[in-house]
């Protein structure tokens, strides 16, 4: 059993390039909201835990957050691919204390980079649908919808997130950045860190992270 890790910023495209991932490579994809949300769900010691904190409106410690992903990670037996997990280099040096002590392995470390100006256009121009059934996002340059402020989908009214206007955007990534730049430090220092461009198309991400799986076996 490998462990995998997806790295990069909010909207570097690391959710799409897991999803594909996962369907071509076999691999089993987890990711710390739907492992919290599966523990609260099921009504765990550490999943009622974390319940309490979020309801408390802080953050989810770093113990927490480790003992909800080992708490899965033993249950799991073919390779997984992790998405939005270690956030911290505390979380990262605890998933490789506990691999080592099961005689597990880590796999690839692989850091989907986007600059930061290029991910708030992305951010900014973003619409979503305002009917939560269906969810379609759309972006102004990107992928606009055949009619302006209209769902291609439902018909339904889009909408521009408050958080995703540029004051939100930078905010967000003032904090992003104090974790995850001694994170990514952490990884580069390692044979497993590997930097792919996310400013190329997802086809052509997708096939650069391919081809290192297939160097792999």
């Amino acid at each position: 059993m490998k462990v995998h890790i997806l790295l990069g910023a909010p909207g570097c495209g690391k959710g799409t390039q897991a999803k594909r991932l996962v369907a071509k490579m076999s691999l089993i994809h987890l990711s710390t909201g739907d492992i919290l949300r599966d523990a609260v769900s099921k009504g765990t010691e550490i999943g009622l835990r974390a319940k309490a904190i979020m309801a408390s409106g802080k953050l989810v410690d770093d113990d927490t957050v480790n003992g909800l992903v080992f708490a899965r990670l033993q249950n799991e037996t073919g390779d997984v691919l992790f998405d939005g997990y270690p956030r911290t280099l505390a979380q990262a040096e605890a998933l490789e204390t506990f691999l080592s002590n099961r005689g597990l392995s880590l796999g690839y470390v692989i850091d989907i980079h986007v600059p930061e100006h290029a991910l708030e256009a992305r951010v900014v121009g973003r619409r979503v649908c305002s009917n939560n059934d269906c969810g379609a996002i759309y972006h102004l340059e990107t992928r606009p919808p055949l009619k302006e402020g209209v769902c291609d989908v439902c018909g339904s009214p889009l909408k521009h997130r408050a958080d995703d206007c540029s004051e939100a955007f930078r905010s967000r990534m003032a904090e992003f950045n104090t974790t995850f730049q001694p994170l990514q430090a952490h990884y580069k220092g390692t044979t497993h860190y590997r930097s792919v461009d996310g400013l190329r198309s997802p086809d052509e991400i997708h096939g650069t992270i391919l081809d290192l799986f297939r160097e792999q076996h």
